[in-house]
């Protein structure tokens, strides 16, 4: 037999030890789409809901982008103190809330009636 020949035979059978990766390459692959499909979805589903300043409590707050315990509890503050709020723009009067959260906010909040009805508190002078 010539030599060429026994080399083929003697060759190890690469396409088996291959075969392995393309299946674990496949399998990540579908994990990776799964995975992110869910990703997408629930983001989906979050920017479809906005949080009424009024009604939101304040871990819901806290769950907004630049929103921690400490504004969160300011924003109770002024609610209370105002019974409510008119606009999401009010939200500027809180302190350490600009207009650049704000504007990083809208979309993600909006402003309903004040929880159990009660009536804006007017300022007097």
């Amino acid at each position: 037999m010539s030599s060429i020949h026994s080399d083929l035979r003697a060759a190890p059978d690469r396409s088996a030890r291959h075969e392995g990766h393309f299946s674990n390459a496949f399998a990540f692959l579908f994990f990776a789409l799964v995975v992110g499909l869910g990703a997408v979805t629930g983001f989906a589903a979050d920017v479809g809901t906005t949080l009424d300043l009024n009604t939101a409590t304040a871990e819901q707050l806290e769950s907004l982008p630049g929103i921690g315990e400490v504004k969160a509890a300011a924003i109770l503050a002024v609610r209370a103190e105002r019974g409510g709020f008119r606009s999401v723009e009010e939200l500027e009067s809180v302190r350490g809330i600009g207009p650049a959260l704000v504007g990083r906010l809208r979309g993600q909040v909006k402003v309903g009636p004040p929880r159990g009805g009660a009536a804006r508190k007017v300022a007097t002078k």
